[in-house]
């Protein structure tokens, strides 16, 4: 089943009564774990549940994988799991092996129909003793969690009542189908069970139940022809009724095959909750702003779609800024919405490395070029900034300078086709410490959720360990990916410890312990350095693989493989969250070099990294994207000129396909495939299978 926000106060309600207890857990939070967005849900749920005074269990998860295996181990006294960032697009009753009706609840109502799959919708008050509960922005919903589930509640913005009438009414009319054939079934086999009945009598009940009239008195010939009467009317409905299966069967796999991607934010829709049940507060807001912030980059739409809500929000909770300025205190955590600039990380490194490593710039100027570089260079000079002023660090930068950027900016900029570099942000003073944006919380988060201290300064991935004591290849891969996981999952307790809002003010000594470990603030500036060496290695290795052509252009998609001794770095892109990053620098700038060209078509892009240790591909497949600050107008036009469909997309983002390219050809090509990831557009395949693999997506048509 599904709620819309006005039933958010009612569910939460339910999941505290149901969760309170003295002597046991009974709720149980699974937190995708490569993800900012779920990162800071899951952070805003746990200071909710602490304040309910609500017992409960945080478990990140890696995979789907290591989602059921978490699950498999529950106790039964679990009554409530909530699923963060994860099942809105899985069966999860199929997935989790079941069977609603062991866990109904005392007695329910008279006629209560036991097939809870098949009769969910008839009935509106059934009793479970256990719910799961879904908070995940991924679409497209998976039909029977929504519609067809008495367990399972999926937390929706209002996009199911707005958008999907017509899967509704094809998954209930299939439903009802499925139910009348199985009656027809049931009432076969009782007729075969009263053979012993005379052939007088079952003459007449076959008449009967055929609606067939024969007196005794019509001849042979009549009663042929009223039996083939009889006959082709049945024949004409049963066609009919499959007809009408058909097309409701085709419906809902249209809906299935248009595609992935995101609509909303899980940590707005636990804002969401917040405010319904009248507990909302700067710091949950400050959370939710930095999960949405998250989506930016590479789901811009939605994060204009949902920042005005959240200016209001600021607006309403926090005062204003003179205020804040002038009743600064070593306590004030005030939230402003200030001027912010659309570059990477200009408060904490300098002007010009700010320009040089910010994507959007990077892929309008294409700096990977040497006249790229030069138009950066120009930039300055018509800015009347000069190198050696641009190259200090911000902190220390002539004052006069800093006051007159945004007015330079806004005159200069649009010259290069960079509007948007100043903006709105949202800011966060943390007393006498400092001040961080959304945008610099989220490039810290995400850096420390990428890689770890170790990986960073060795360049090694997780491969530290001897396992040549395992002779099966088998194992020692499984082993490899678990050490992976494992260490993921520790960058994800990183990054939960960086959010703890209580240790964001140092303490009044200075003396920094070996046994301290960093929280807070402290820890979201180091995670601020690591996302500059981050943010460099992914240029470094962009510029190299376009300066070296490594990019092939096929027929229906952008193809980059990253081998052994070709990238220097190979290791650190054994992340999703890396290779996701480089090949959205990629996918930017060769848009942008595509359009500068004159070539309007987008082609989505797969990227592949070896990962030597396994011997096998860490795969992701990305949409195509429309450029940065693009019209809707041109988008439309570009879209009609592509004969796009639009079932669902919008104009400001292209559906991912590749998620459903690549489950039907795991099932179809014979080669070893894992998909166990949330976003099902990433996958891993062993080495040698990876070429036909591909060859077989070319040929496919499901891109």
């Amino acid at each position: 089943m599904y709620i819309n926000p006005s039933q958010y106060s009612k569910a939460f309600s339910e999941i505290k009564r149901s969760s309170l207890s003295h002597s046991t857990c009974k709720l149980v939070l699974f937190v995708s774990c490569l993800d900012i967005d779920s990162l800071c849900a899951a952070k805003i749920l746990s200071l909710l549940l602490r304040k309910e005074l609500i017992q409960y269990q945080l478990i990140p998860v890696v995979g789907y994988t290591d989602l059921k295996q978490h699950f498999g181990k529950l106790d039964d006294d679990v009554t409530n799991i909530i699923l963060v960032g994860c099942g809105a697009m899985l069966d999860l009753e199929g997935f989790f092996e079941l069977n609603p009706e062991d866990y109904l609840l005392g007695e329910q109502p008279k006629g209560f129909e036991t097939d809870l799959r098949l009769d969910m919708s008839k009935e509106k008050n059934i009793q479970m003793r256990r719910k799961i509960y879904v908070i995940d922005g991924h679409r497209p919903w998976n039909l029977d969690n929504i519609f067809g589930s008495a367990m399972v509640v999926c937390l929706d913005d209002g996009y199911i009542d707005a958008s999907l009438d017509a899967e509704k009414g094809a998954y209930k009319t299939l439903v009802e189908q499925f139910n009348e054939d199985e009656d027809e079934e049931s009432d076969s086999e009782s007729s075969e069970d009263d053979s012993d009945m005379s052939d007088k009598e079952t003459d007449a009940d076959e008449e009967s139940d055929s609606e067939l009239v024969i007196h005794s008195q019509d001849s042979e010939e009549t009663v042929s022809r009223k039996r083939k009467l009889q006959e082709s009317k049945t024949n004409k409905i049963k066609k009919q009724r499959r007809k009408i299966k058909t097309q409701n069967e085709d419906k809902i796999q249209e809906y299935y095959n248009q595609g992935t991607t995101i609509i909303t934010s899980n940590s707005i829709t636990i804002y969401g909750l917040l405010t319904a049940i009248g507990e909302t507060s700067i710091d949950n807001l400050w959370l939710a702003i930095i999960g949405t912030s998250a989506l930016d980059n590479q789901f811009p739409e939605v994060y204009d779609k949902l920042q005005p809500l959240l200016k209001d929000e600021v607006h309403r909770l926090s005062p204003s800024t003179q205020e804040v300025g002038h009743n600064k205190t070593a306590d004030s955590s005030a939230l402003s919405i200030e001027r912010d600039y659309h570059l990477f990380l200009l408060r904490h490194w300098t002007l010009y490395d700010s320009f040089f490593y910010s994507s959007h710039v990077n892929s309008k100027l294409n700096l990977w070029t040497e006249d790229g570089k030069k138009k950066l260079h120009k930039l300055f000079a018509k800015m009347g900034v000069s190198l050696a002023a641009a190259q200090q660090k911000w902190l220390y930068m002539d004052v006069r300078i800093k006051k007159q950027l945004p007015s330079i900016f806004n005159h200069y900029l649009p010259m290069y086709g960079l509007e948007g570099i100043v903006r709105e942000g949202f800011i966060r003073t943390f007393g006498y410490t400092g001040q961080l944006s959304a945008m610099e919380s989220v490039e810290a988060l995400t850096a420390l959720l990428e890689l770890g201290k170790s990986v960073l300064n060795t360049g090694d991935s997780y491969n530290n360990d001897n396992d040549d004591d395992l002779e099966d290849e088998e194992q020692r891969i499984a082993r490899k990916l678990e050490r992976k996981e494992k260490a993921w999952v520790n960058n994800f307790w990183s990054s939960w410890d960086a959010l703890n809002l209580k240790s964001t003010q140092y303490s009044n000594s200075n003396t920094k312990s070996t046994f301290k470990k960093a929280k807070g603030f402290e820890l979201l500036c180091q995670g601020l350095e690591h996302a500059k060496q981050i943010q460099q290695i992914i240029f470094r290795t962009g510029m190299s693989l376009l300066e070296r052509k490594m990019i092939r252009n096929l027929k229906l998609y952008r193809l980059c493989v990253l081998n052994d001794g070709s990238i220097p770095d190979l290791a650190i892109f054994n992340n999703p969250l890396m290779l996701t990053k480089l090949g959205g620098w990629l996918m930017e700038n060769i848009t942008e070099l595509d359009f500068m060209n004159g070539i309007q078509s987008l082609k989505p892009l797969v990227v592949a990294s070896l990962d030597v240790a396994s011997d096998t591909y860490l795969v992701i497949g990305l949409a195509p994207k429309y450029p940065r600050g693009m019209d809707n107008a041109t988008r439309a036009r570009l879209a009609q000129e592509q004969n796009t469909q639009s079932s669902g997309e919008t104009f400001t983002a292209r559906l991912n396909t590749f998620s459903v390219a690549f489950q039907q050809l795991s099932n179809t090509s014979g080669a070893k495939v894992r998909i166990d990831s949330f976003d099902s557009s990433v996958i891993e395949i062993r080495k040698d299978d990876l070429s036909p693999f591909l060859e077989r997506l070319t040929l496919s048509g499901l891109i």
